[in-house]
């Protein structure tokens, strides 16, 4: 005799048998209404929300189905689902000031019951905006000793975060730190001059960036430059000889004159700010009286500045019996004619000259003058550190 057995509705079925265990299910009829899925918006800051970090919506118990994020009446926000389907995440590298974004959601859960999600999420509306912009002209090539000098125009209270913003970039990585030189600009060095004929590349971006309460920065400015062959001087005010090294062999050593007893040369490592091929020199500028036996007034070949009192490279052909014999100018590093032309043909605008054995050090400004302080206290005026640069992209 052939029997059936009726189980009742909302019983429980034995399903698929593994391993001599049965696996339990629920039928339908007893199945609660509500979807098991939870949507949610991951480390969301539902106001002030600040725009460099990307609108995240994440599902627990189910699969997303639909993620709609629009920003105003009309404008979508496109975004990418995971592979599991459990996290939609915004493609936009920044979302924009003061604006609301809403978001709405679908998801499934393992049973096929669907849950929706609305939330919106508003962001930061600043103070004011910071801008950055960088001294030097982009596009340029310079010496092995130039710093790169950003100018801000407001004042930064979150060094470390605005350092942070500002990235350096060279194929092969180089020692460097930012420099305050107050609130408003910063100055980064390498630890030794840059390498020779290498490719720079400085990336502000300030966008999201909170560099004071209320004060944001909004815009992403990046710049590349280009090192020369590496020419690097030393003059020695003992010797009056002058070694140039380029591309780290030494090249050509200068019998040179320099600072008479009081006028000395200044001792300490300057940087090349310009070149002219020919300059009126006149100490009246520096108030020194025409009427005076100090007072001169020249025209010099091949003049090179390296301080803003008024020290240059340049040839000086009427002191010839002095070079390499006696110092008889009055601050500046002077040689032949035929040596400041092969000179200031090959040097270029940051290449740095080393002068020692005089009385009197290089003051602070005078001219560039970065690679007066030591690694050490340069360090101590950075909110980050040293650090290598990044390669490049």
């Amino acid at each position: 005799m052939r029997r059936t057995l009726l189980a009742p509705a909302a019983a429980l079925v034995l399903v698929g048998v593994t391993a001599c265990q049965p696996s339990l299910e629920l039928t339908s009829a007893s199945m609660p209404d509500a979807s098991i899925a939870q949507i949610d918006l991951v480390d969301a800051i539902k106001d002030e929300a600040p725009i460099d970090r990307p609108i995240v919506v994440h599902v627990d118990h189910g699969r997303l189905t639909d993620v709609v994020v629009t920003e105003g009446p009309s404008r979508v926000l496109k975004g990418e689902l995971s592979e599991d389907g459990r996290t939609w995440t915004s493609q936009r590298a920044y979302l924009d000031f003061d604006s609301t974004y809403k978001i709405e959601a679908t998801a499934v859960d393992p049973r096929g019951q669907t849950a929706t999600f609305n939330d919106q999420i508003r962001t930061v509306n600043p103070d004011g905006f910071l801008k950055a912009t960088p001294t030097l002209e982009a596009g340029t090539e310079f010496g092995v000793g130039m710093p790169l000098t950003v100018d801000i125009d407001e004042a930064v209270k979150d060094r470390a975060a605005v350092e942070k913003a500002m990235i350096v970039r060279t194929p092969k990585p180089v020692e460097g730190a930012w420099y305050w030189t107050g609130p408003t600009q910063a100055i980064y060095r390498t630890k030794e001059f840059w390498p020779g004929n290498t490719d720079i590349e400085l990336d502000i971006d300030l966008r999201g960036v909170e560099a004071a309460p209320g004060l944001w920065g909004k815009d992403n400015v990046r710049t590349t430059y280009r090192t020369s062959d590496s020419v690097v001087m030393e003059a020695d005010a003992q010797t009056l000889m002058m070694k140039v090294f380029i591309n780290g062999k030494k090249d050509r050593t200068i019998p040179v004159t320099m600072g008479m007893p009081g006028y000395e040369t200044l001792s300490g490592t300057k940087l090349i700010m310009t070149k002219e091929r020919t300059r009126i020199m006149d100490n009246a500028s520096a108030g020194v009286s025409r009427d005076d036996p100090e007072h001169y007034r020249v025209e010099v070949d091949y003049a090179m500045r390296l301080t803003w009192h008024g020290e240059f490279l340049h040839a000086s052909p009427w002191a010839a019996g002095a070079w390499g014999n006696s110092r008889i100018s009055h601050g500046c590093t002077s040689m032949s004619t035929d040596n400041a032309a092969w000179l200031f043909d090959v040097t270029n605008i940051g290449d740095p000259i080393t002068i020692t054995g005089t009385p009197l050090r290089q003051n602070p400004g005078n001219g560039i003058t970065v690679w007066n302080i030591s690694w050490d206290n340069w360090l101590k005026k950075s909110a980050t550190g040293a650090h290598m640069t990044s390669p490049e992209v």
